[in-house]
């Protein structure tokens, strides 16, 4: 998830088991290991496009490194803090649980988690939250400040620890539990239209967890619908279906930069030609909320492919005309509220020649 999300949550993880010794530096303490696991980016200078891809939540989000940062970073802590009463196997406990949590909510999310590298580059992804999600993330906040207020050995101040770590795991719970929700609603959408998924996944939209998006796959279809906790389940809902088009990576496919982006997506690709630059094509990861509002709807992650002398070069890319930020969230209230009737009605960027495209590095 996002960095402030795990900057508050190790916060939490520092309040709730060092307290008593450090006070309120066992908050700061909790921000600050919360937040090493994303320092990976730190090498992104001395790695081409392709490696970025495959670091990014690598073995720095692996348990084998949960385990070794908890040895390490918790003898260093034990010893900086012996004075203060912090003995080895707390300090390596703390390090060891925020790193985990740290590993564990990334997994909540559509990204991709290789916990068991450097064994296997597999990416885990349960897809029960958003990688933003300020429901997830504010009430969190709030008690952290709050206890700054509060004297260490506080009864209030503990209360209001423990608090927010329920609010935690009531609001992964929930999660899970629309989330199969959602999933139930969607299989008997499918079913009623004749189709037959070979795979599928539900995510939630961006910052909150009450409108879901199923991606399904069948043949050489990719099929795209919502639900809203707030919609009348007994009426149908609209899918979307689009040619997956992998055809056209064919002659691409033996290319490191194609395997590598192919991996990333988890084969949720779908491959189209840029229709204003005729000698690309585009590889769009379907697996992530669309930026939808009534006029226009676009990927999150999209590359365009060129190959060159034998070498494959792609550029993120992004599409220009998109709409701003304000505009995005008030027609995603308006569709979690359960209105909002034409949602995804409008063409995809690579439909519209009026749309040019603009490639960029990131």
């Amino acid at each position: 998830m996002d960095s402030i999300t795990q900057a508050a949550l190790g916060g939490l993880c520092g309040e709730m088991t060092l307290r008593k010794q450090l006070g309120w530096k066992a908050l700061a303490w909790g921000v600050f290991i919360g937040t090493l696991p994303d320092l990976d980016i730190i090498a992104y200078p001395w790695l081409d496009k392709v490696q970025q891809l495959s670091w990014h939540r690598g073995i720095s989000h692996s348990i084998l490194m949960c385990f070794l940062a908890a040895l390490v970073l918790g003898w260093l802590l034990a010893k900086i803090h012996r004075k203060r009463g912090v003995t080895q196997r707390q300090a390596t406990w703390f390090v060891f649980i925020t790193w985990v949590t740290h590993v564990a909510i990334d997994c909540f999310t559509s990204y991709g988690t290789q916990i068991f590298e450097p064994f296997s580059n597999h990416r885990f992804a349960l897809n029960n939250m958003s990688i933003i999600d300020i429901s997830f993330t504010l009430p969190m906040l709030a008690g952290l400040l709050l206890v700054l207020f509060f004297k260490k050995s506080s009864p209030t101040r503990t209360i209001i620890g423990r608090t927010a770590a329920i609010w935690l795991c009531l609001y992964t719970t929930a999660s899970f539990t629309l989330q199969h929700q959602a999933n139930v609603y969607f299989e008997k959408q499918l079913s009623a239209r004749g189709i037959t998924p070979t795979r599928m996944m539900t995510a939630p939209t961006i910052s909150n967890i009450f409108l879901w998006r199923m991606l399904a796959e069948s043949g050489d279809q990719y099929h795209i619908a919502y639900w809203s906790l707030f919609d009348d389940s007994t009426r149908p809902c609209r899918i979307d279906s689009t040619a997956k088009g992998h055809d056209a990576l064919e002659p691409l496919k033996d290319h490191p930069e194609a395997v590598q982006l192919v991996w990333f997506t988890k084969n949720w690709h779908k491959v189209v030609q840029a229709s204003s630059k005729p000698d690309s094509l585009l590889l769009i990861d379907m697996r992530f909320t669309e930026i939808v509002t009534p006029e226009s709807k676009s990927p999150v992650f999209c590359w365009r492919l060129q190959e060159q002398s034998g070498n494959l070069d792609f550029n993120q890319v992004s599409f220009r005309g998109r709409s701003k930020v304000g505009e995005t969230l008030d027609y995603l209230w308006q569709r979690i509220q359960g209105s909002a009737p034409e949602w995804m009605a409008a063409p995809w960027p690579w439909q519209d020649k009026a749309i040019d495209l603009t490639g960029q590095d990131r």
